[in-house]
């Protein structure tokens, strides 16, 4: 059976994953001084959301790498991020530089699914 290459696939995740890792960081500073308990509620609940998408990703990256389960487990990941920047941006009043990561960590999301979905014989392939 013939599978994406991990090694490609695990640069291109990590570099994901540690900008999703330095938006949390961001979010957290930038909310950690609010004094409404109730909508920072939302916010760690929409946060731990984001981490367990992240860890069900990367369970799908470990070899050998299923392209099917890896897109669905980004889609999942997206999806969750989308949420967690809609509900500190209604407490932070929309914050530019939280669209902007956004929209970065969003093109690379898209950037690997692409490749996942990519016609195998345009793929460096790996034999299992």
């Amino acid at each position: 059976k013939a599978v994406v290459s991990t090694q490609s696939t695990g640069n291109k995740s990590t570099i994901i994953l540690k900008n999703i890792k330095d938006l949390l960081v961001q979010i957290k500073s930038s909310v950690e001084n609010y004094d409404c308990d109730e909508e920072l509620g939302g916010v760690v609940i929409s946060a731990r959301k984001v981490n367990i998408t992240m860890n069900q990703f990367l369970s799908s990256i470990s070899p050998p790498t299923d392209p099917d389960l890896c897109d669905a487990r980004l889609a999942a990941m997206s999806l969750a991020l989308d949420n967690l920047v809609l509900v500190t941006s209604s407490i932070l009043n929309g914050c530019q530089w939280l669209q902007d990561s956004l929209r970065d960590i969003e093109e690379k999301i898209t950037d690997l699914r692409e490749y996942l979905n990519q016609d195998p014989e345009d793929v460096e392939l790996t034999k299992v």
